[in-house]
């Protein structure tokens, strides 16, 4: 038979419970394929099949035969159901399936072998955290904001809409943490395209890897890996919402996708995000003789617009006998920064300041079960970034918080004329080659390459350039894994894997110092080994982990190269290494009814030597990195949660942990003891968490419609912004307890076709920093619309409960 005589046949249909409210999260199987779907926050699933023509008697192909198959729907808390279906060739079918709650029984003539994403990724045997971000879709929330409800997870602001932002896992910041999309790094991204600007939309879910990270991503992380699964739905929807609040800031974003029967699909999701950014903070005035008063006031800031505008596409094939999996795409987007003031210095003011940037990333993914041999599975991604970042400081004033300005004594109000233009060209590739040799056994190679180039433009004649604007900015990374996984039963698995690290890196450093610098060009690259096991056991309602890995954290292109406005280069930065342990236990318990108790509590030890630290430059006011010593960290994150049926939740997350300095001396020839010998890290929160409350009244004003009320405290402990052996006690900066009160409420009407939702942040307006003591944003309201339309009669709910649970099966 030739391939064109293969068909791609679709199942699409909307579950219900017994009170015609859809059910989300209900694994579909087609019996016996492995093959699944998983059904959405609206009931709605979609699944894609090969179906081939029958062969009558003189062996030509009759379209008019019909093929069987066998749907299994399958969720914790309602009884199985089995429909056999005769689905005609080339034929599209709508089913409407009723679940009713009760045991699940056992389904002995048809073979379960396949389970949800989410459930797949937290019954590894890595400490993982998987959110789902559909269950977000109503809110406000970007991508980074969501990353700061997992436990063990703490967000590190510098302000408001489109500020520099860091994510924290057990006490590892910035660049220790890898981010992925689809598996691919985001290296070199534009700033227009980061996880605080791009909306929660874009997501399926979100895996927060602590620590240890399996080599299917290919990183260098010490601290841990963060991946976005993009929202990978077949249905034809369409999914737009505006949101407007305070700071006179506006988020629109519109999303559409469509997929044919014959397996052709695209989507494309386009969001822009504006502020002004205006909110008030606490600094002292500097006067126009250049004097700093003594009082502390408040101002509003003036010069902090942001505006960045975004869109993504892509197209491809879905179920084809030669992929399961075929996309090329691009994003595309843009953003304009206003700078209000020095990064580390609340009073040192700019008005002038500002920068833009541009980026274009094309892409390609593709991923194929079963490729010339069963148990061959191989997937591909890459793209490439061409981005331009454009930064312009050449006032000829210098400004106070009252907006009032002096003529200066020179151009640049950080103290350097500056009109940098410079494109970041870089790329990232993956290729992943897994076989599964039996139920016991199977291997995977993992290779990942990303490359940068940097090239600063300017109008004047080189010979009118200085040699560190002349200075080539380039790197190269590898990483190649190896992996073998031993399961001798669906109670036990393990994982054994070894990383070998290289880099070679062109570009400028400094030999002398800030104030008389001497720059000269270094050349250099090298490789190591790494290695790790991780391993899980499962015991009734128990899950135990453990996972170690001797890991390494190579130097990112910003530490290494600067980003020509706030951080300043360091090409001669060593790569960090650590022995990370992890142990944990997870309980999953299943009450009477459909009540769930989920409890998660993981230990942790870091052992990390050569550990980049980010500090600030006295001189100029700007960030910059160097490699500090030896940190050591133990710590533990808990998260609780208990669902009362369909209607409330309530639980929290916390962690503690204590990051400190383990290197006894402070100079190269170690004999001279450090006064902060044993001091926690500074500017690093080490204990911190939230308490979350939900609860959800079905039926409010209609059939159909859900009120939805969700309230969030969230608490940060003291922590120092300094050393805290360092100073007497009127003279540490020490960043006190922090509490703040979020408040949403969402409706949703016609099953989820229209939404409205109310969000109040900071609902008290408490003081909140953060990174280095700058002032973050006071209390906001914001209200947001939403419609999402599919091909379907009936639409419903975005947010029930049943989504955030933490269920399992097994295999």
């Amino acid at each position: 038979m030739n391939a064109k005589d293969s068909r791609v046949s679709v199942i699409q249909g909307k579950i219900l419970d017994s009170e015609d409210r859809p059910v989300s999260g209900v694994d579909v199987f087609i019996g016996g394929s492995g093959k699944k779907a998983e059904s959405d926050s609206m009931g709605c699933f979609s699944v894609h099949f090969h179906n081939s023509p029958k062969p009558k008697r003189d062996g030509m192909m009759d379209k008019k035969d019909k093929s069987e198959i066998v749907l299994i729907f399958s969720k914790i808390g309602y009884g199985d159901i089995k429909r056999k279906i005769e689905l005609p060739i080339d034929k599209e079918q709508v089913l409407s399936i009723r679940m009713t709650e009760g045991k699940t029984r056992q389904l002995d003539d048809v073979a379960v072998n396949s389970k949800s994403a989410i459930q797949t990724v937290r019954e590894s045997p890595f400490n993982v955290v998987a959110l789902n971000a559909t269950s977000k879709y109503n809110s406000t929330m970007d991508l980074g904001h969501l990353l700061g409800k997992a436990s063990g997870v703490k967000l590190r602001e510098a302000g408001g809409l489109g500020s520099e932002l860091n994510v924290s896992i057990n006490g590892f910041t910035g660049r220790n943490i890898k981010v992925f999309i689809d598996g691919v790094a985001m290296q070199g991204n534009s700033s227009s395209f980061q996880l605080n600007n791009i909306p929660v939309s874009f997501a399926e879910r979100i895996e927060v890897y602590k620590g240890v990270v399996p080599i299917e991503f290919g990183s260098d992380a010490i601290g841990g890996a963060i991946n976005i699964v993009t929202n990978r739905t077949t249905n034809t929807f369409l999914d737009a919402s505006y949101s407007y609040g305070s700071f006179n800031t506006h988020k629109t974003n519109v999303i559409f996708g469509h997929t044919t029967p014959k397996g052709f699909s695209f989507q494309v999701n386009a969001y822009q995000n504006y502020s002004d950014n205006s909110y008030k903070i606490k600094s002292r005035l500097m006067t126009a003789g250049g004097n700093i008063g003594r009082d502390t006031l408040w101002f509003k800031r003036f010069h902090g617009a942001y505006h960045n505008e975004g869109m993504v596409a892509k197209l491809g094939w879905v179920g084809k006998k030669w992929a399961d999996r075929l996309f090329f795409g691009a994003t595309v987007s843009q953003d304009y920064r206003e700078i209000q003031n020095a990064p580390g210095d609340i009073e040192l003011v700019y008005g002038d300041v500002l920068a833009k940037s541009k980026g274009i990333q094309p892409n390609v993914e593709y991923y194929k079960r079963d490729l010339i041999v069963k148990g061959l599975t191989v997937r591909f991604s890459g793209n490439y970034n061409f981005t331009n970042n454009h930064t312009v400081d050449t006032s000829s004033y210098k400004y106070n918080w009252l907006g009032q300005r002096v003529m200066a004594m020179s151009k640049g109000e950080r103290g350097i004329d500056g009109l940098a233009d410079y494109d970041n060209n870089n790329y990232a590739t993956s290729l992943n080659l897994s076989y599964r040799i039996n139920k016991v056994h199977s291997f995977t190679v993992n290779d990942a390459q990303t490359g940068y180039a940097r090239k600063i433009e300017s109008d004047l004649p080189e010979e009118q350039l200085s040699e560190f604007e002349k200075m080539r900015r380039k790197s190269l990374k590898n990483v190649l894994g190896l992996a073998y996984r031993f399961r001798p039963n669906n109670n036990w698995n393990t994982n054994l894997f070894v990383k070998n690290y290289y880099q070679k890196v062109d570009g400028p450093y400094n030999k002398g110092d800030e104030a008389h610098p001497d720059y000269a060009l270094r050349s250099e690259s090298g490789n190591t080994t790494g290695y790790g096991f991780a391993a899980t056991y499962f015991f009734k309602d128990l899950q135990f982990k453990a996972s170690l890995e001797k890991a390494y954290r190579l130097p990112s292109d910003k530490e290494l190269f600067g980003d020509e406005t706030e951080e300043a280069g360091n090409a001669d930065l060593k790569p960090e290494q650590s022995l990370n342990y992890n142990l944990g236990i997870t309980l999953n318990k299943q009450l009477p009814g459909k009540d769930v108790l989920y409890v998660d509590v993981s230990g942790y030890y870091r052992d990390t030597k050569d550990y980049i630290q980010r500090i600030i430059l006295p001189r100029s006011e700007v960030y910059s990195a160097v490699n500090f010593g030896n940190t050591r960290n133990l710590g533990v994150d808990i998260e609780a949660r208990y669902y009362y049926k369909d209607k409330a939740m309530i639980g929290g997350t916390f962690t503690t942990m204590d990051l400190y300095n383990n290197e006894p001396n402070r100079d190269a020839l170690g004999d001279v003891t450090s006064a902060t010998y044993k001091d926690h890290m500074p500017n690093v929160p080490y204990r911190f968490g939230n308490l979350d409350a939900a609860y959800y009244w079905h039926g409010l004003g209609g059939k159909g419609n859900v009120l939805n009320i969700e309230y969030s405290l969230n608490y940060v402990g003291k922590f120092y912004l300094n050393w805290e052996s360092l100073g007497n006690a009127s003279s540490k900066l020490v960043m006190p307890t922090q509490i703040s009160h979020d408040l949403s409420i969402t409706y949703t009407m016609h099953q989820g076709k229209y939404n409205l939702t109310l969000e109040a942040q900071n609902l008290t307006g408490a003081e909140l920093s953060d990174n280095f003591g700058i002032l973050k944003p006071g209390r906001a309201i914001y209200g947001k619309f939403r419609v999402y339309l599919m091909s379907r009669k009936k639409q419903q709910d975005d947010s029930p409960v049943s989504r955030h649970r933490h269920g399992r099966s097994r295999e």
